[in-house]
């Protein structure tokens, strides 16, 4: 580039400026799940959190010294911000991407994305007509085990896959506030279920019908809490397997991960993901280098048809993956990272359990209208997975 006084500047190996990027939410979510993994993604920077809270903005400035607090989604403009991650109250996320998105804002919504199918298809169709990105945030499909079972399965190791039984078992004391509120979205189904229900259809395929045991356990000392915390939900899917999804926050006694059955072998998985506890302890894939994502003694059992077993160890975690994927899919430089119609998909499955559980029998899954458009198709193309 040749400048004003004439000389000639060689910019080849300039790297490009990160793309400036929003929090929404400082509660244990964007605090532990999402600004460690911005603050430690390629190419992407953490701007601002949108926080009014007084005690957050104090935790803020102790974890990310510099970083500013806005009081709300407006005044990102002034600095400059590309996009922003909603991680508040699950009630709030599809009203604050309404929001983000009108603002010109390309969004990452957490989990659940929306409430209702019918509120994800809308959330959708605005992204469309304004022309944004929408990225629902499904990490787990970035989990050392959950990867491991994809290339397995993907391999054709297993042959055809029949029947997946993949459980989060907890056990958790009731937390006051929007979880213990079924009008805030609280409850089990809307907390795990999208991650089981996200990792169900990836790897068999849309489902057909569901039928769904969704019960509260716990009840709180005074037994007000009315919110779910042990669900159980039968998938049947297009490919013709079948899936059983479980979770509960009243379960001590901890089930296998996975459990995957096909017609040349089976996988067993026992344990969690290692990413999580060390975001709790305060590490981050920067502080951790080449030791994130890794857990040297997870180890997934392969069991062919005949009874030969082989013990392999799981492939790395790779929750650090995500946002240099959405930096690159803001950029124009690759696709995001996870489709939003498969977040309406997992909104679909999550209705016809409700209804499910109501009526006692199974119910059929409706996506709803697909009104996104083949341009907004070709931009949210699912990438290979790893």
């Amino acid at each position: 580039m040749v400048g004003d006084d004439g000389a000639v500047t060689d910019t080849s190996s300039t790297p490009p400026e990160p793309v400036r990027w929003a929090l929404a939410g400082y509660g244990s979510g964007g605090r532990i799940f999402h600004a460690p993994l911005i603050a430690s993604a390629p190419g992407l920077q953490l701007a601002a959190v949108v926080t009014k809270s007084p005690e957050r903005i104090a935790q803020l400035r102790r974890d990310h010294p510099g970083t500013p607090a806005v009081p709300d989604l407006d005044a990102l403009a002034d600095l400059g911000v590309r996009g922003v991650s909603i991680s508040t109250p699950p009630a709030s996320h599809a009203e604050l991407a309404h929001r983000a998105l009108a603002a010109g804002l390309d969004v990452v919504v957490d989990k659940p994305f929306a409430l209702t199918a019918a509120e994800a298809n809308n959330l959708v169709a605005d992204a469309e007509r304004r022309g944004r990105l929408l990225i629902p945030y499904f990490n787990r499909r970035w989990d050392d085990d959950f990867l491991t079972v994809r290339r397995l399965v993907d391999s054709g190791r297993l042959g055809t896959v029949h029947r997946l039984t993949s459980r989060l078992d907890r056990s958790r004391p009731v937390k006051p506030g929007w979880p213990s509120d079924p009008d805030r979205g609280g409850g089990t189904l809307l907390d795990l279920g999208p991650h089981l229900i996200d990792q169900a259809l990836v790897l068999l395929g849309p489902a057909v019908t569901v039928y769904a045991e969704l019960d509260t356990r716990r009840g709180g000392p005074d037994h007000s809490v009315t919110t779910e915390d042990d669900i159980q939900l039968h998938l049947r899917h297009t490919s013709g397997a079948r899936s059983t999804l479980a979770a509960g926050l009243a379960s001590p006694a901890t089930g296998p991960r996975f459990l995957v059955q096909g017609s040349d072998a089976g996988v067993r998985i026992e344990g969690f993901d290692v990413q999580e506890s060390q975001l709790k302890q305060g590490s981050s894939p920067s502080s951790l280098g080449d030791d994130w994502g890794v857990d040297p003694h997870a180890v997934a059992l392969v069991t062919a048809v005949g009874g030969a077993a082989e013990t392999i160890p799981l492939d790395r975690g790779h929750w650090d993956s995500f946002y240099p994927a959405v930096a690159a899919a803001v950029l124009g430089d690759g696709p995001v990272p996870v489709d939003p119609r498969d977040a309406v998909a997992t909104a679909a499955v999550i209705d016809a359990a409700r209804e499910s559980d109501r009526t006692g029998r199974a119910q059929p899954v409706v996506i709803g209208p697909k009104r996104v458009s083949p341009a907004v198709r070709a931009a949210h193309q699912r990438p290979p997975s790893g």
